[in-house]
């Protein structure tokens, strides 16, 4: 029985982890609806992405389906929202453009 009880946690766990991870897209939506990114930190995208990529890793590491599923969702879905924060700034290849925003509110 707590076998059952690890499997059932095990697959919560990773439908939350995949819903959360998928949670950043909306606000990629929100950024193009409004077709400016002034409002959302690029600096905590980075952050948040990287957060996955290190997991991802300790996922790979360990072997871990439900950590690799998770954090690779996540590394995806965040690279796709910051690329869409960033390239609202300016260009993707440009990282001067890239706080165009601060320097717009000063």
């Amino acid at each position: 029985m707590a076998l059952e009880l690890t499997e059932v946690l095990a697959a919560a766990a990773m439908i939350y982890g995949v819903g959360g991870a998928l949670s950043v897209l909306l606000q990629a939506r929100q950024m193009l609806a409004r077709g400016g990114s002034c409002d959302v930190s690029a600096r905590f995208l980075a952050t948040y992405v990287g957060g996955y990529a290190i997991w991802l890793l300790y996922g790979l590491s360990l072997e871990s389906v439900p950590m690799i599923v998770v954090h690779a969702i996540g590394l995806v879905c965040g690279a796709v929202t910051l690329a869409v924060a960033l390239r609202l700034r300016g260009s993707l290849l440009s990282p001067a453009t890239w706080s165009q925003c601060e320097q717009r509110s000063q």
